[in-house]
């Protein structure tokens, strides 16, 4: 008896120093990413500057001095990130509180593997549906030049996200302990009541961290926006105008930039401000993402 009790904790052991090695190898990974973009881009920071890379509106690289803001695409990427939010947060709370509170079983068995299919379908075929649907659209119903914009690609945006949005705000009503479901039965609540006044205050940072989710994963997309943005360098004046978001910059020129230009240099920053961006909400939801249900009973 006491060699099985000892062969299994050899085994736990074994096994919480491989995944120690994996989280120091990932950590290390994302370590070394971020140290190579820094290296690739820290002349740019120093001749250039990071206020005037930052809030330049003007990109030309190839002009003498080259013109390296990248402003601009900044602020395509918000447009067309918090667009999708905008959109697909009352879908993806409504579907949550659906799932979770509502759906008979048999429906909710359904719904669930749909979304998460629609996780693994690749970017490319969003922006394809929305190149040959979307664009068309808009070209032949309001008459448009071209039908590109931030709005289309906040629309296909807004599908992409809406699964990650669903599952996580899904993922936070669960977590609410049982006792307070139970609780507020037994003093006769309907089931709207305690849906909407117990259950979706108390998981309200869980919330919170769907929709950041949503916006990170919406901010780091590259094909779809690429295909339907419309890729121009003005600065957008509206959801409707066409734009560049930043990851769209990045796959259009790093093809054809020289190795050590400023170009070159300018994309590596570009992508070191995206990676940063999205390390900030990552770590913010990490902190949002703590366990509900001890804070719940702390209270």
């Amino acid at each position: 008896m006491n060699i099985f009790k000892n062969r299994s904790k050899l085994l736990d052991r074994l096994m919480d120093i491989f995944c120690l090695a994996i989280s120091i190898c990932a950590t290390l990974l994302l370590l070394a990413v971020i140290a190579f973009m820094i290296r690739e881009s820290g002349p740019v920071w120093l001749t250039a500057g990071p206020v005037k890379i930052i809030t330049g509106t003007e990109w030309n690289p190839v002009l003498k001095p080259p013109q390296l803001g990248i402003g601009t695409m900044i602020c395509s990427t918000l447009w067309t990130s918090l667009g999708a939010i905008f959109l697909a947060s009352p879908l993806g709370f409504g579907g949550a509180v659906f799932l979770s509170e509502f759906a008979p079983d048999w429906l909710a068995g359904i719904i669930r593997p749909v979304l998460n299919i629609l996780t693994g379908i690749p970017s490319v075929v969003y922006g394809f549906l929305g190149a040959t649907v979307l664009v068309k659209f808009f070209e032949f119903s309001f008459h448009m030049a071209s039908g590109e914009s931030l709005f289309c690609a906040s629309l296909v945006l807004t599908v992409m996200v809406l699964p990650y949005i669903v599952v996580a705000s899904e993922s936070a009503l669960r977590s609410v302990p049982s006792e307070y479901r139970q609780a507020a039965l037994a003093l006769g609540v309907s089931k709207q009541y305690l849906t909407f006044r117990v259950l979706l205050p108390l998981a309200k940072k869980g919330l919170l961290g769907a929709l950041i989710l949503g916006f990170g994963r919406a901010a780091g997309e590259t094909m779809a926006v690429l295909m339907l943005a419309g890729n121009s360098l003005l600065m957008p004046t509206s959801w409707f105008s066409r734009g560049e978001p930043l990851s769209a910059l990045i796959a259009l020129e790093i093809g054809t930039s020289e190795v050590g230009s400023p170009q070159y240099q300018a994309l590596f920053a570009a992508g070191l401000i995206l990676l940063s961006f999205i390390i900030g909400i990552n770590l913010f939801l990490t902190f949002l993402r703590r366990p509900v249900g001890n804070e719940v009973r702390k209270s």
